[in-house]
């Protein structure tokens, strides 16, 4: 997450001033003296987070059983770390556990300031709000400013649509984790989170979902867990690849992930409410050689535990393609864990989480076909790292990359191109000029392109690591009037992970001329946008993250927070998934009409600059919508446009 600028991070408000931990001293926590003549003198013996150190003696002199029961809490303590890691090794090697996970995996641990009044340490510290205290935690600042790369991402678009949750109910982490389970005890031998008591459950709000209306609760509770019909795609994680540094200073890097979905056999029967034999799993960051750079052979009983575990993902949709009919989930195997899942070391570790053949439910004879028209889908439109490869070197095939100078000289698909969209002045408009983030005009894109060795007849396959910037590469071209395009599914990610030829080269391109063939249809205006408000045939798309759709974060440009009126939150990552891969197109028609967003309308897809609603645009042409056009400038022009309509917008 961004770091906060170093005057809010020490600010301290003057309404603290007049709050009840305003009228408490500051040294009566953080230590020092007071009286001290100058500020060196004062901070000595000064404590930074006085509530991780000693809550009871801070927070505890007024909250005194709050204080006594969360200075054992998850959140503090991190026990089910340790207990998980040494269950995985023999008593000798407890040490080395200890260290490691001390020096990497403890390092997230937090007291009662980390979720009241700043941020967390392990996010850079620094005041939420000027020192003022907060009941509820900061869902941005506090929550997910830990757990972001995988709750956050999921609950607010980063990764898939987000959670219903957040779209419909605004609804925000402690809205669901209360007090309760954040301060509660956790015992020194709790095997997880899963078993702490006090955990939140879908049923603390949906109860009685047995006896209710809907047909299949009636049929699947006591067998599957919730999220196995209601969550969407989720990331598993391989290895954290822990270290230390020639400074000293421990390190990790995650090794693999991939973005997909499996169901399990829930093993634990011992963990509070769980009353279900089948659950999603997703992979943990664990491997034997984890701490090896401190001793080798730590975790002599890898076997003992799964690398396979439960997951609750916080990406909640009412109707999900795996639930859309029986046999999306019934006589799938794909969907269902089974040993070829499972990498060589870990197959012995997940046998009692492993669904063999006999245990994959069966297919239902009259479940229902789902009617998806996909004869208009453009399939040359998105090609394979295989094609690609057996096609290098043919007459008239150009490759962009379209990732930054940076990684292109770190290693690119030999005999690419590169074409950052994203530097200024090389498609749109630059942030000085009168009409910032708008499209150049075609003829002069037209010019780049035809630099770059492109003719608007070659076949052009752009790829890059995460797919929206390819994607809007790829929406500038068929603007332009580019015949052939293609999207590289599974992006750079795929290629290396096949092992097909790299090079840090950078070729030798003979420019060309792009005989430009502009279709101006596709882009509209902020005329165009408030002219249709209220038209029942025009649908406005905003397709950013939902932390910005929702108004909780806005873009560094944008003069205030919001969104377009009437727009329909749909994130550009849920059209995309980790790496630059894709959904199968059914799925996503599916998806979207699930949303309303159907191709007998006018889709007009806004973001914050054009950028993301140009990725948005290249899938909804991929998919055969027949009349989908991109907001210019989007959210940031249309704030100067609604408040100074004489502007250049």
């Amino acid at each position: 997450m961004a770091p906060l600028e170093p005057q809010k991070k020490v600010l301290v408000a003057t309404e603290f001033l007049d709050s009840n931990h305003g009228d408490i001293a500051c040294e009566t926590c953080h230590g020092g003296n007071a009286d001290a003549p100058d500020k060196s003198l004062a901070h000595e013996g000064l404590v930074l987070s006085p509530s991780l150190s000693d809550p009871e003696g801070t927070c505890g002199e007024c909250h005194e059983e709050i204080a006594a029961s969360a200075k054992n809490s998850l959140h503090v303590t991190l026990g089910p770390f340790a207990n998980v890691l040494k269950s995985r090794a023999i008593q000798d090697k407890y040490k080395t556990i200890n260290m490691g996970n001390e020096r990497h995996c403890s390092q997230c641990h937090t007291g009662c300031g980390g979720c009241h009044v700043s941020r967390p340490a392990s996010v850079g510290k620094g005041f939420v709000n000027g020192h003022l205290f907060k009941a509820r935690s900061d869902l941005l600042n506090q929550c997910t400013a830990c757990h972001g790369s995988r709750i956050g991402n999921e609950y607010l678009g980063k990764r898939g649509q987000g959670d219903i949750h957040a779209i419909k109910g605004n609804m925000v982490c402690v809205d669901c984790h209360k007090a309760e389970e954040m301060h509660a005890t956790a015992s020194k031998d709790l095997k997880g989170r899963y078993h702490l008591k006090e955990a939140a459950r879908c049923t603390d709000c949906h109860k009685d979902l047995q006896r209710g209306e809907i047909r299949n609760h009636n049929i699947h509770i006591g067998k599957v867990q919730c999220q196995v019909c209601h969550s969407q795609t989720y990331t598993n994680c391989y290895s954290c690849h822990t270290g230390t540094d020639k400074k000293g200073l421990p390190y990790y890097t995650n090794q693999k992930d991939i973005e997909s979905m499996k169901i399990g056999l829930a093993y634990e029967a011992d963990v509070p409410a769980a009353d279900f034999n089948f659950m999603l799993v997703r992979h943990i960051p664990i491997d034997p050689e984890l701490f090896a750079h401190y001793e080798k052979g730590v975790f002599a009983k890898f076997d003992e535990v799964p690398s396979w575990k439960r997951a609750s993902p916080h990406n909640i949709q009412r109707k999900t393609w795996q639930a859309a009919t029986c046999n999306h989930c019934h006589g799938n195997r794909d969907l269902f864990l089974s040993n070829e899942d499972l990498l060589d070391y870990e197959i012995k570790a997940n046998q009692k989480v492993v669904v063999s053949d006999i245990r994959v439910p069966a297919k239902v004879a009259r479940s229902a076909k789902l009617e998806i028209d996909t004869s208009s889908v453009k399939s040359d439109w998105v090609v394979d790292a295989g094609w690609l490869n057996d096609s290098l070197g043919k007459e008239n095939l150009v490759i962009l990359d379209a990732r930054t100078e940076e990684a292109y000289k770190k290693g690119h698909i030999k005999g690419a191109v590169l074409l950052d969209p994203m530097k200024s002045g090389k498609l749109r408009w630059p942030w000085e000029t009168d009409t910032p983030q708008q499209l150049l005009e075609p003829e002069k894109i037209a010019k780049v392109f035809g630099e770059k060795g492109i003719a608007v007849d070659d076949h052009i396959v752009v790829y890059d690591d995460d797919a929206w910037k390819a994607a809007f590469l790829l929406s500038v071209l068929d603007y332009c009037g580019a015949k052939n395009i293609s999207f590289l599914e599974g992006g750079i990610d795929t290629w290396r992970r096949n092992d097909y030829s790299m090079s840090t080269e950078t070729p030798v391109t003979e420019p060309k001329t792009f005989e430009v063939d502009p279709r101006p249809q596709f882009i509209v205006d902020n005329q165009f946008v408030r002219k249709n408000l209220p038209s029942l045939d025009v649908l406005i798309v905003d397709i950013r993250t939902l932390d910005q759709s929702k108004k909780l974060t806005k873009h560094p440009r944008a003069l205030s927070y919001g969104s377009i009126p009437g727009s329909v939150k749909f994130p550009v990552y849920g059209l995309y998934m980790d790496h630059a891969q894709l959904k199968p197109p059914q799925e996503l028609l599916w998806v979207l009409k699930q949303r309303g967003i159907t191709p007998d309308k006018t889709v007009v897809i806004t973001c914050n600059t054009g950028a993301w609603a140009g990725a948005g645009f290249f899938i909804f042409r991929y998919l055969g919508y027949p009349d989908v056009r991109v907001h210019d400038a989007a959210w940031v022009g249309w704030e100067e446009f609604v408040r100074y309509p004489g502007c250049g917008y």
